[in-house]
């Protein structure tokens, strides 16, 4: 009879196994989970508030665009589903683009007219960061940082901002990672303001999306991201006016590359490292109105970015 018993036992507990097996391999495949998310018997089916304005990846992954970049996200404002992909799920470097989010937590958090004085933070030791040119004791209102964050790329920028938001880089970072886990943004972890490379640094062209299309909701993001030049005119440590003229690194917006005929750029930011490559998450509109997001991760220069931007935005056709 013991002998049984355990037969039995053993026999159940294979089964068990089996299935949950099953479940949990049908629960984690991608091509299923976006349309899983959307499903009204879904166990998740209360985040459909949440989901009801982004569109999810219920497509397989894009083959016929020849694009250099690595992952790529494309979709409509408005709709459901995407419409080209490639790799969107995968843990990329975000470099820079990672100012999405550290401009978005200013934007909820902070006061535009507030005074921030600039100290020992806005030192960073990486070789080759892109830098506002902020000095210690420089006097800048808030919004006058964050239009050095978004339009220079400015590391200095960005950790001036955590230091005034929240009291540290570490502090600050803590709310970024928060903040992309209330957005979905599950494929991504942050540990610095400014995107510089680290290996537990990273974020998908999906979870960009997802914060990108958060920003947005912002005016001030809007303006900001989608500024071409802005000058600054601001007090130094001996009360002396510094002037400042910090001209958008978006191709789109300088002049160094041209959209498809139709679009224009609402909104965007960049990111370059030798880890990351050129990468570039957009917002761009038709004249029609049609607002799109766009995601294109790890091309190998500017120059390639831009022709991978193109090809894709010209799936909004």
């Amino acid at each position: 009879m013991p002998g049984l018993l355990l037969v039995l036992v053993c026999s159940m507990a294979a089964m068990w196994f089996s299935e949950s097996g099953l479940l949990l391999k049908q629960r984690y495949d991608l091509k299923s989970r976006s349309s899983t998310l959307l499903a009204a018997e879904s166990p998740v089916a209360f985040l459909s508030p949440f989901a009801a304005s982004l569109a999810v990846v219920d497509r397989a992954d894009d083959t016929e665009a020849a694009l250099g970049a690595e992952s790529v996200f494309l979709s409509e404002e408005g709709t459901s589903s995407a419409l080209f992909v490639k790799q969107p799920f995968v843990r990329m470097n975000p470099a820079s683009t990672t100012k999405i989010m550290t401009c978005l937590i200013a934007l909820e958090q902070g006061t535009p007219e507030e005074d921030w004085v600039a100290g020992p933070e806005i030192h960073v030791s990486e070789a080759n960061a892109s830098m506002a040119g902020i000095k210690e004791g420089d006097v800048l209102t808030e919004e006058q940082v964050l239009y050095g964050l978004m339009l220079r790329s400015g590391a200095d920028a960005a950790n001036m901002t955590a230091k005034n938001i929240a009291g540290s880089d570490e502090a600050f970072v803590a709310l970024m990672n928060r903040r992309a886990a209330e957005l979905g943004a599950t494929g991504t972890h942050f540990t610095n303001t400014h995107g510089l490379t680290d290996p537990e640094h990273y974020t998908t062209a999906y979870d960009l999306y997802l914060i990108l299309h958060e920003a947005m909701k912002h005016e001030r993001f809007r303006k900001m991201a989608g500024t071409s030049v802005y000058e600054a005119e601001y007090r130094n440590a001996a009360g002396e006016t510094v002037r400042k003229k910090w001209e958008n690194t978006n191709y789109y917006l300088n002049g160094k590359a041209e959209l498809p005929a139709g679009l224009h750029v609402v909104a965007g930011k960049t990111g370059t490292t030798i880890a990351a490559g050129a990468c570039l998450a957009l917002a761009a509109q038709k004249d029609s109105g049609d607002l799109f997001y766009a995601i294109a991760l790890k091309s190998v220069n500017h120059d390639a970015l831009y022709r991978d931007m193109n090809t894709v935005l010209e799936k909004t056709e």
